[in-house]
């Protein structure tokens, strides 16, 4: 699979963009390359809308998931896959996508969406299996550190497919590959069942990473996940600086644009985050068996 600097690498050629689901899908998959990574590898490509914000199509969202995560487990057992935001001028980008649009009006610009597709990826069906939880460690690890990440981030779309399984065995891992339905959004039609937390117990390693998380950190983290800068008819990325408005996910200051979580929201996901650690310390949920 691929990382996160494959997708944000200033050299990455997409080809081969292909609807997912039907002609005008706004998802597509594609192969993409580096001059680093020069055997070609799946990813899934998104377009974003006007204004990079909508129902069901909120990058900074998908970024924020991707950043809890990476908040709560060691790189090379994430819960989501490697994701970035990108923008290209709107005319290149059609040839991937004729479907693009500007970001806003009279820039020329588009942003998309780039994310490792899940090789072999299957589905997990809209319910945990009680008997599989019990009787295998690897599962329910993968379940409960799965349902944790859902749960903090308020997953608000439970689609068949936006929750998958890799592997067999010991090395099963379970993914949630579509989070923009989630935080301070409105609920998808078609059910919130990851929403909920739903296991009954945690693995020690991440118990003891939930107690040690700090507001200070998620809103280090969290606040200012992604800034950009107008360049011509592109928006190049650019490292983080003080956040422009506390109250505002998307913030747009002349030629500057900055996306990440609100006050409001980072407060809900500490709320959560210390509900979860309390139910925890009283032993509602259990601990896990230490892998062997």
């Amino acid at each position: 699979m691929c990382s996160l600097d494959d997708l944000t690498a200033p050299d990455l050629v997409i080809e081969d963009a292909r609807p997912v689901r039907f002609e005008k899908d706004i998802t597509r998959k594609a192969m993409a390359h580096t001059a680093r990574a020069t055997t070609p590898y799946k990813i899934k490509v998104r377009r974003a809308g006007a204004g990079v914000s909508s129902f069901n199509n909120e990058p900074r969202y998908e970024l924020a998931a991707y950043e809890v995560s990476r908040l709560l487990f060691p790189p090379d057992e994430q819960v989501v896959p490697a994701i970035a935001l990108r923008s290209a001028p709107l005319a290149q980008f059609k040839a991937i996508d004729p479907g693009a649009v500007e970001a806003w009006h009279g820039t020329d610009a588009t942003f998309y969406m780039v994310q490792c597709w899940l090789n072999g990826a299957k589905p997990h069906p809209l319910a945990i299996d009680g008997a599989r939880f019990a009787a295998d460690p690897a599962y329910a690890r993968a379940i409960s550190r799965l349902n944790v990440l859902t749960y903090l981030i308020e997953h608000k779309d439970s689609n068949l497919g936006n929750v998958m399984l890799t592997g067999e065995g010991a090395a099963v891992r379970a993914w949630a590959i579509d989070n923009g339905v989630a935080f301070d959004s409105e609920e998808s039609d078609v059910g919130i069942f990851w929403k909920a937390l739903r296991v009954e117990a945690v693995d020690r390693a991440l118990a003891d990473r939930l107690r040690a998380l700090s507001l200070d950190e998620l809103r280090s983290r969290l606040a200012v996940i992604a800034q950009f800068e107008l360049v011509g008819e592109a928006w190049e990325p650019r490292a983080p600086a003080a956040n422009f408005d506390a109250m505002r996910g998307v913030r747009r200051r002349g030629e500057l644009l900055q996306l990440g979580l609100t006050n409001k929201e980072i407060g809900e996901l500490e709320r959560r985050r210390a509900k979860l650690v309390r139910r925890i310390d009283k032993g509602d949920i259990r601990l896990l068996p230490d892998a062997s």
